[in-house]
């Protein structure tokens, strides 16, 4: 039961007004041309993995997640029904359940909520949506990897709702799709540098970062690579039919590209470490120990390490308190495991300053998803600091400008957000 010093705590807590680090929201012009919307949208994340890890055949959830589907949504709820109720105690399920009921007045899924949830889910004033929970759920801005069809950052602004990161698709070599958007031959890597620097010089200066998401298909290990090797390598994959060795070299000398780039236009770096959603990834590609000959090479980068690098947690904390340019992200970290993130957090308020921890991202694609976290981090960070003070580390005082920090001033400082603000509201 809380605690008189809890519930103090936590009233401040709720009162921020939070800078989310991380979100793929569907932007409100995307989410306004999608058809069809029940429950199943819920799916599109997080939960559909505990799901599939229960057992749950994958075809049968890509029909539950579908829009527009042919399937009720009393047909998709009993696909569903069996595997959610074996993963209904993962935290990915609990953030549902707190969204439905604060937004929606459902208190669980269920045979006889479903459609009446589902009816309520589509007549949401789609063009406003996304704002008006966001409110709800006490969060400003968002600093957002969505995807609109273009391959390196939106076209489409919403200041008053995002602020874009620039996302990687250079080191993934997605050549044809890179000339074609930018209006640039790549016929050698020079001119595929140049359409680098061409996306830099457009968009570094309005974005909050760069996010890098190598460690879902590749280790996060990058060698140096030399420009003679990048280069006859690089011909190999013009070709069409590079070895292994060979599409690795050039992206790992894209990767060292990039972030030179990113030291040239002060713009700090993402990276996905730990934890991969979806089921069947190699966790073991994602440690951000992998990363530290990067920190070194490049201490004028400011890193950003994503999802507090779970289960590698302990060797981030080292890493962070070692090196000035690293920060520690707790992006989707809330969701995964509370309890763990509830003690790393504890951990590092004893370990690394304060002021390199971003407390709250949501990474969801939905914003109903969004709120949910946004309710449970506020929940276990006012733990938390609520024992720092039983403890006598903390004062009341100190807790509170800590809980700021963690979940607003951090963020606007390390990603200097009002300027970017002020820069993407004048384009």
């Amino acid at each position: 039961m809380p605690t008189d010093l809890y519930s103090r705590i936590r009233a401040e807590v709720d009162k921020i007004s939070i800078i989310d680090t991380h979100e793929h929201t569907v932007p409100p012009h995307e989410l306004a041309g999608l058809g069809r919307l029940d429950f199943g949208a819920l799916f599109s994340q997080y939960a559909n993995s505990d799901l599939i890890s229960a057992g749950m055949p994958i075809q049968d959830m890509e029909q539950v997640k579908k829009t527009d589907s042919e399937l009720s949504p009393m047909e998709k709820w009993e696909l569903a029904k069996p595997y959610y109720e074996r993963a209904w105690n993962t935290a990915y399920c609990e953030c549902l359940r707190i969204a439905i009921r604060d937004i929606y007045g459902i208190e669980d899924l269920a045979d006889d909520t479903v459609e009446p949830l589902s009816e309520k889910m589509d007549a949401v004033p789609r063009e406003t949506w996304a704002r008006e929970v966001f409110d709800r759920a006490g969060i400003d801005l968002v600093l957002a990897n969505t995807w609109d069809g273009h391959p390196v950052i939106p076209r489409t602004p919403y200041p008053g709702l995002f602020i874009y990161d620039m996302y990687d698709n250079f080191s993934g070599l997605d050549l044809d799709f890179l000339s074609k958007d930018a209006g640039m031959p790549i016929g050698s890597l020079a001119e595929y540098l140049a359409v680098i620097d061409y996306y830099f010089e457009q968009y570094a200066r309005g974005a909050a970062a760069l996010k890098i998401s190598r460690a879902y298909d590749r280790s996060l290990a990058f060698d140096d690579v030399s420009r003679a090797w990048a280069e006859r390598s690089f011909r190999e994959v013009l070709k069409g039919h590079p070895t292994a060795a060979e599409r690795r070299a050039v992206e790992d000398f894209i990767i060292h590209y990039l972030l030179r780039k990113c030291g040239e236009y002060y713009l700090p770096v993402k990276f996905h470490t730990g934890l991969q959603e979806g089921n069947g990834n190699d966790v073991r590609n994602s440690r951000a120990a992998l990363l530290i000959p990067l920190f070194m090479k490049y201490p004028h980068v400011k890193f950003d390490v994503y999802h507090i690098s779970w289960p590698y947690t302990d060797e981030l904390v080292n890493i962070c308190k070692n090196f000035p340019n690293v920060w520690i992200d707790f992006c989707w970290a809330w969701i995964f495991n509370p309890p763990a993130a509830r003690r790393y957090l504890s951990d590092m308020l004893e370990t690394v300053p304060l002021t390199k921890i971003h407390g709250f991202g949501g990474d969801f694609c939905m914003v109903e998803g969004s709120y949910g976290h946004s309710r449970i981090a506020r929940r276990e960070i006012a733990r938390v600091l609520a024992d720092k003070v039983a403890e006598g580390r903390f004062t009341e005082e100190y807790a509170v400008r800590a809980a700021d920090r963690l979940l607003r001033t951090n963020a606007l400082e390390n990603f200097r957000i009002e300027e970017k603000r002020e820069f993407c509201a004048q384009r």
